[in-house]
């Protein structure tokens, strides 16, 4: 039996594809959810073709998004007594050849590693192996990637450099691409986009940027100042509150609030922009896919996608950030991604392990 264990919009999206495959396959899953997300996940799992989830394992904090450290804290130790009155259950249900599921670099990651391994299956890491070769950026998620490289079995990496962070470890398996490559195919496949006026597109919501109030300000205020086009501002509901008070309270003019989208549709959004700024390693690589000028407002990006051609990091140099808003088109490129899919080889790989079979 093949588990996901998930619990963000993110991850839901990444893991999408290999769920959509296996369906093409008949190869029956189970999806466990923790809810790290909660309202966002519960609206995108039906967008996304998944079904109700199996198992939740936990609800945010009493049932509402996670908006502090304390509250993360709280939710854990949910998960963690979820675990323990459940753990005798799992292991006498899971049948013999199960493998859990992770995908990437969140709390959920570590936590669904943990749940695999104390119920006796092998956990496979998708997207494993990416470093930024600094604990602190980005933090806590550079910290989450290094604890699953050590404990998953399998490990799913996107690029060669990717595998050979995980070298000496056994089933290291390439990708040629991370899952989202699919995820934006799929989301993309048919569909002609037009925009009625040009625009920027900005997505920053990670930890280390929302609660740093002194680089939200200056950052808004230099994108504000220097951008040539109106910009639409993605939120979630970590981050909205303090996206839209530093707007109101610099009168900003440049920035409109946008909600977050059904996957296709920001796609589309995606697509239409002019340029995009964002500390998503997610959304870097899916504007790689269709060569837009990107800025990557991290201090540290353990993705490769991009940088150098048609990516900027930006280190928080707001000088950086001016140099880029002033040159965009020379960042404009064309599509680079893989023709291969990731997800069929993460499929591909399973069955020959005889952890994927058709029911």
């Amino acid at each position: 039996m093949i588990v996901f264990i998930y619990g963000t919009t993110a991850e839901a999206i990444k893991l999408a594809p290999i769920a959509r495959r296996l369906d093409a396959r008949g190869i029956p899953y189970e999806h466990w959810v923790t809810q790290q997300h909660t309202d966002a996940l519960r609206v995108a799992m039906p967008q996304l073709g998944f079904r109700a989830p199996d198992r939740v394992i936990a609800d945010g904090w009493r049932g509402k998004p996670l908006k502090t450290p304390l509250q993360m804290v709280g939710w854990m130790f949910d998960v963690g007594i979820w675990t323990l009155r459940n753990l005798r259950s799992i292991r006498k249900s899971l049948p013999r050849n199960s493998v859990v599921i992770v995908h990437g670099d969140t709390v959920t990651t570590v936590l669904g590693t943990f749940i695999g391994r104390l119920a006796g299956a092998p956990v496979a890491h998708v997207e494993a192996g990416l470093r930024s070769g600094d604990w602190r950026h980005p933090f806590p998620e550079e910290l989450d990637r290094r604890i699953v490289g050590r404990l998953a079995q399998i490990h799913y990496a996107p690029a060669e450099e990717a595998a050979a962070n995980l070298a000496g470890r056994a089933n290291v398996v390439m990708t040629h691409g991370n899952t989202v490559v699919d995820a934006v195919r799929d989301a993309a496949a048919g569909r002609i986009v037009v925009a009625d006026e040009e625009y920027g597109l900005v997505l920053l919501h990670r930890f280390e940027f929302i609660s740093n109030p002194q680089l939200v300000r200056d950052t808004l205020v230099a994108l504000d100042q220097e951008s040539p086009l109106p910009m639409k501002v993605v939120v979630d509901s970590y981050s909205r509150d303090t996206m839209e008070r530093t707007i109101a309270s610099f009168g900003l003019q440049k920035f409109s609030i946008m909600a977050k989208q059904e996957h296709s549709e920001f796609v589309d959004t995606l697509r239409a922009a002019a340029f995009i700024v964002t500390d998503s390693g997610g959304v870097q690589e899916e504007a790689a896919v269709f060569g837009l000028p990107t800025l990557v407002h991290r201090m540290a990006t353990e993705r490769s996608e991009g940088i150098g051609t048609t990516a900027m990091l930006s280190l928080w140099d707001l000088n950086r950030v001016r140099e880029f808003l002033r040159s965009t088109d020379a960042h404009r490129g064309s599509k680079t991604a893989d023709p291969r899919s990731p997800s069929d080889i993460v499929v591909d790989d399973l069955v020959d392990r005889g952890l994927a079979q058709p029911a």
